[in-house]
C-alpha cells in the first residue's frame, strides 16, 4: 500500500491500485484551492459588526446566492468539486446557467464575496477579493484544459458560451 504523498508531481492520497473513483491533484491545484480559501477568509475579516449604511452591498451577495442555487438546480452535488481536475465520472452540463456561462459556480462565489468585500470596505477585504479572482482564474484555466481532454464536444461548448459573465467574459 502506497502512503499519501507526491508522485510524479501529483498528490496521491490513495493507493495506486484503487479504482479511478478518485482523481490525482497537482501541487498547483492544491495551491490554487489554498489561495481561494485564504482569500475568502481575508474578505470575510474582520468578523465584527459593520455600519448599517453599507447594507446595500449585500444585495450583490444575495445575487451570488441566487446564481449558486440556480446552478445547483442543474449541476448536482457530486458532479463537481473544489479542485480544477474533473470528477472521474463527471457529466458535461449545458442546461440552466451553463447555457450562457461555463463556470456559474465561480460566478456565484465571486458575486457573493464581492458583496461582502464592498460591505466590509477595508483594504484586506479588497486584497482578498483580488486574490480570490486570481485563484478562480487559475482554477478555470486548469479546469478547462482537463475538460477539453475529457469531453469531445467541449470545444463546441466553449464556442457558444462565455466563462463567467454572459456575453462579456
Amino acid at each position: 500500500m502506497t502512503q499519501p504523498g507526491f508522485v510524479n508531481g501529483h498528490w496521491r492520497s490513495v493507493p495506486p491500485n484503487r479504482p479511478m473513483a478518485t482523481r490525482e491533484k497537482s501541487l498547483v491545484s492544491h495551491l490554487l484551492v489554498g489561495l481561494q480559501f485564504t482569500a475568502i477568509m481575508m474578505i470575510a475579516w474582520p468578523f465584527m459588526a459593520q455600519p448599517d449604511d453599507r447594507l446595500q452591498w449585500l444585495a450583490i451577495s444575495a445575487l451570488g446566492v441566487i446564481v449558486g442555487l440556480y446552478t445547483l438546480a442543474h449541476n448536482k452535488l457530486g458532479n463537481f468539486g473544489i479542485y480544477p481536475e474533473p470528477i472521474p465520472d463527471a457529466c458535461l452540463i449545458t442546461t440552466g446557467p451553463y447555457r450562457w456561462i461555463r463556470h456559474p459556480m465561480y460566478t456565484s462565489l465571486l458575486l457573493f464575496m464581492l458583496g461582502i468585500a464592498l460591505y466590509k470596505h477595508a483594504w484586506p477585504n479588497y486584497l482578498g477579493m483580488a486574490l480570490l479572482a486570481l485563484a478562480i482564474l487559475g482554477k478555470m484555466r486548469r479546469e478547462e484544459v482537463h475538460l477539453h481532454l475529457k469531453f469531445a464536444d467541449y470545444s463546441d461548448y466553449v464556442k457558444r458560451t462565455h466563462r463567467l459573465i454572459p456575453r462579456i467574459y
